[in-house]
């Protein structure tokens, strides 16, 4: 990630969560504490009133007069800016097109409109799924969540879960606020799943914080969890290969589904669409609309679940 990358995340990370030691933006970006300083520096040197509070409870504060506004753009607007950044490839001649699509995704994290609906075609440049994410405030969401850390209470959340297509009700032990990729996190231990997991800000319907204590354990390193589990905050991490069928070759070829497929052509006139999703669960509906013309390669486990729906629907008629 650039420097430039780097300070934005800072401002935004200090402004929200009000204070914020060395070792937490450390760990949040993935450098090291000296860097942290030289950032901070900078960000002074640039006239951004960022303050260190000594002491065992000190870190790094913003003056409270200072405020980055988020860019407030309409659902048109912000359309625009994820369509561009889907035409504007390297393939088309422009050369940044990964620092395009790095800024879109960072405007696109700070621009949430509680009366926006967007959805996922309009994050990936693929498949319609209605997104629950812009629902409610981002600062009163990641206000309640700095003061349950603060104070060591748990959080009661209504999460919105995609691959289930449904809300659940979630208690938390929040350990970590992060901004990462253009999406804010809360990194917390799940007592639904007994396990620490990571939650998006813009997929919690409500939370409120609880009177229950807990206590972070001290084994837990959030440098060692982003190392493991990277690939939650970068997506693209599956692999999903479709063999369409002759009468819809051109129909598939002719549409750009995602933003890194890729198309190969067989001998005998079908083609194969690959591509890379989050979750499995969002292209399975989208695959059968095709019926018979479509057929799932990989992964075995897309084509499993497909078969045994299928097999239910033959049983009912």
């Amino acid at each position: 990630m650039s420097k430039i990358s780097n300070l934005l995340e800072i401002i935004m990370i200090i402004q929200y969560k009000g204070l914020t030691t060395a070792s937490e933006l450390a760990q949040t970006l993935g450098v090291d504490k000296k860097t942290v300083y030289r950032y901070i520096s900078s960000l002074n040197k640039a006239n951004i009133p960022v303050y260190t509070k000594k002491g065992r409870y000190g870190g790094f504060y913003i003056d409270k007069n200072f405020y980055m506004k988020p860019a407030n753009l309409t659902e048109e607007e912000l359309s625009a800016l994820l369509m561009a950044s889907e035409v504007l490839t390297k393939q088309n001649g422009f050369i940044y097109e990964k620092e395009l699509k790095n800024a879109v995704y960072k405007i696109k994290g700070v621009s949430i409109n509680s009366d926006m609906n967007l959805n996922e075609m309009d994050d990936t440049g693929s498949f319609s799924i209605d997104f629950i994410g812009n629902t409610g405030n981002l600062e009163d969401k990641i206000s309640q969540v700095s003061y349950s850390m603060s104070r060591g209470r748990s959080l009661n959340i209504n999460y919105f879960s995609i691959n289930k297509n449904n809300l659940t009700m979630r208690k938390v032990d929040p350990y970590n606020l992060i901004f990462k990729q253009g999406d804010w996190y809360v990194i917390g231990y799940c007592h639904m799943k007994d396990d620490v997991e990571s939650f998006k800000l813009n997929r919690i319907k409500s939370l409120k914080v609880s009177n229950d204590i807990y206590m972070r354990p001290h084994t837990f390193s959030l440098k060692d969890y982003l190392n493991d589990h990277w690939e939650l905050f970068m997506g693209d991490k599956i692999k999903v290969v479709i063999k369409f069928s002759r009468n819809m070759s051109h129909f598939i070829e002719d549409i750009k589904w995602n933003s890194n497929q890729h198309i190969d052509e067989l001998e005998d006139g079908h083609i194969l669409l690959s591509l890379y999703v989050d979750d499995i669960e969002d292209i399975k509906e989208w695959v059968m609309g095709f019926g018979k013309s479509a057929e799932i390669i990989e992964p075995e486990g897309l084509r499993k679940n497909i078969k045994l729906e299928l097999e239910e629907l033959y049983k009912k008629y």
